[in-house]
C-alpha cells in the first residue's frame, strides 16, 4: 500500500498540476461580457463534510456559484487561505473559480477548483496529509454540437502514524480504494459527463475520504459546468414550494418541499411538476396532497412562464384547524423592457376552526388567540418578477415556528440579445 515517491518525481507531479490549471486549453475570458444564446451555470468548493459525527455548522469551504447567464466573458472567485474541517483538521490555500468565455465559436462554461493541502487526524493517533489537489469541469458548444469534459488531479498522500515519520501512500486508482486501518479510507472523485442536443454539464470530484472512527465522508475538489441552448428573449429565475417550515429551533425546520427550480432558459413550453402525498411538519402539523409546477417559454419577443404550489389540506392541533385548497400562482411574461407580473390563480378553499368556518377580512390576516395568526395572499413585487405566499402560519405557543404555505416565485432577466 505504501509507495515511495522522489522528490524529483513529486516536483514534476505539481509542475504538472499548475500547467493543467493555468494552461490555454482553459479559454480565455472576454474583454467585455457578451451576450450569447446559451445559457451557463457553474459553481465549484473545495470541501464538504457529510454524514456521521459531522459538527453543526460544517459547511463548503470556499464555495462559489454562478447563476442563470448567457453573458460570455464573466468571472467570480472564491479564496480561503485556511479553514477548519470541524475537528477533524485543516485545508490550506483554497480556490474556487467559475467563468464562462466566447473563443471564436466555442462557447464555454467553466468551473475550477485547487487545493494545497488538506490535513486530517489527530497527532496521537495519526495524520493524513494530502497536497497538490484539482479538479475541472468544462461544458460547451463548438460547431459539431455539446460536449463535457473533466479533469482531476492529486499530487501526493501521506500518512503520519502517531511518533513516526511520515509514510508515502499509494494515490488510489478508479475503483480501488486505499485503506489505512482504523483511520480512513480514500477513494478517488467521483467524475460526470452528460451530452445532449439540448445542452451538457460536467461535474468532478478530486477525491473522497471516508474517517472510519467517526463514519464521515469529506469530498474534497467539487467543480461543475452546465451550457444549454434556447436563449432568445429572456432569462428565467423561478421556482416553487408547496411548504416550509422556520422555527427558533432548527431541530424543528423543514426546507422547501417540493421543490421545484425553472431551467435558465425555462422549460420549452412542457409544465413540470413535483408531487408528495403528505409532508409531516412535526408536533400536530400534517400537510397532505402537495405539489409544485412550473412552465416557461419564449420566442425572439416574448418570454413568459408561472410558477404553482398547491396544498390540499393543512389540519393543525389534531382536527382544531383545518384548511383546504392552497394555492399559490406567481406568473410573468417579458416583452423587451416591457415586464407584467401577476398572482391570479392564487388562492384559499375554506378554513375550519373548531368546526366553524372562517374567512379572511379586509386585513387578509386572521388570528386564533393561543393558536395561529393566518396571513393570505402575500405578495411581493419587484423590478424583475414577483413571489407569491398563498398562507402564512405563524405559530402562537411559544416555538415562533412560521409555515408558508404555496410558495411561488418568477423573475425573467432581459437577456441583452439584439433580435
Amino acid at each position: 500500500m505504501k509507495k515511495q515517491i522522489s522528490g524529483a518525481l513529486t516536483l514534476a507531479l505539481t509542475m504538472a498540476s499548475a500547467t493543467f490549471l493555468i494552461g490555454a486549453t482553459q479559454g480565455t475570458a472576454n474583454a467585455a461580457p457578451v451576450a450569447t444564446k446559451f445559457a451557463y451555470g457553474a459553481s465549484g468548493y473545495g470541501t464538504l463534510l457529510r454524514g456521521g459525527q459531522v459538527p453543526a455548522g460544517s459547511d463548503m469551504t470556499a464555495f462559489k456559484p454562478l447563476g442563470c447567464t448567457n453573458l460570455a466573458g464573466v468571472t467570480k472567485e472564491n479564496h480561503e487561505a485556511a479553514s477548519p474541517l470541524g475537528g477533524f483538521g485543516q485545508v490550506s490555500g483554497v480556490a474556487t473559480k467559475v467563468w464562462t468565455t466566447k473563443v471564436g465559436n466555442v462557447y464555454s462554461s467553466w468551473a475550477r477548483n485547487t487545493i494545497a493541502s488538506v490535513s486530517l487526524g489527530d497527532p496521537s493517533l495519526g495524520v493524513i496529509a494530502i497536497t497538490g489537489l484539482a479538479s475541472r469541469s468544462r461544458a460547451f458548444h463548438n460547431a459539431t454540437g455539446f460536449h463535457a469534459t473533466t479533469h482531476t488531479t492529486v499530487a501526493k498522500i501521506t500518512f503520519a502514524p502517531a511518533g513516526m515519520d511520515p509514510q508515502v501512500i499509494d494515490i488510489p486508482n478508479p475503483g480501488q480504494p486505499v485503506e489505512i486501518p482504523g483511520v480512513a479510507r480514500i477513494s478517488l472523485g467521483t467524475t460526470f459527463t452528460q451530452e445532449g442536443a439540448t445542452g451538457a454539464q460536467a461535474r468532478a470530484n478530486a477525491l473522497k475520504v471516508e474517517l472510519l472512527l467517526s463514519g464521515t465522508t469529506l469530498t474534497v475538489g467539487h467543480s461543475q459546468a452546465t451550457i444549454a441552448g434556447g436563449i432568445t428573449h429572456g432569462l428565467f429565475v423561478a421556482k416553487s414550494y408547496a411548504t416550509k417550515l422556520n422555527a427558533l429551533d432548527a431541530n424543528l425546520t423543514s426546507g422547501p418541499t417540493p421543490l421545484t427550480v425553472m431551467p435558465c432558459q425555462g422549460t420549452n413550453g412542457i409544465v413540470r411538476s413535483k408531487k408528495i402525498a403528505s409532508v409531516n411538519l412535526g408536533g400536530q402539523i400534517v400537510v397532505g396532497a402537495v405539489t409544485s409546477s412550473q412552465m416557461g417559454k419564449q420566442t425572439d419577443n416574448v418570454a413568459t412562464g408561472w410558477e404553482k404550489a398547491t396544498v390540499a389540506r393543512v389540519n393543525l392541533g389534531g382536527g382544531q384547524l383545518i384548511i383546504t385548497g392552497i394555492v399559490g400562482r406567481a406568473s410573468a411574461t417579458r416583452s423587451g423592457a416591457t415586464l407584467k407580473t401577476n398572482a391570479t390563480g392564487t388562492t384559499i378553499g375554506q378554513i375550519l376552526a373548531g368546526g366553524q368556518v372562517m374567512t379572511f377580512p379586509d386585513t387578509d390576516v386572521i388570528e386564533i388567540p393561543g393558536l395561529v395568526r393566518l396571513e393570505q395572499n402575500i405578495i411581493t413585487k419587484g423590478k424583475l418578477g414577483i413571489k407569491v405566499v398563498a398562507l402564512r402560519i405563524t405559530l402562537l405557543d411559544g416555538t415562533g415556528a412560521v409555515i408558508d404555505l404555496g410558495s411561488a416565485q418568477i423573475a425573467i432577466k432581459r437577456s441583452r440579445l439584439v433580435v
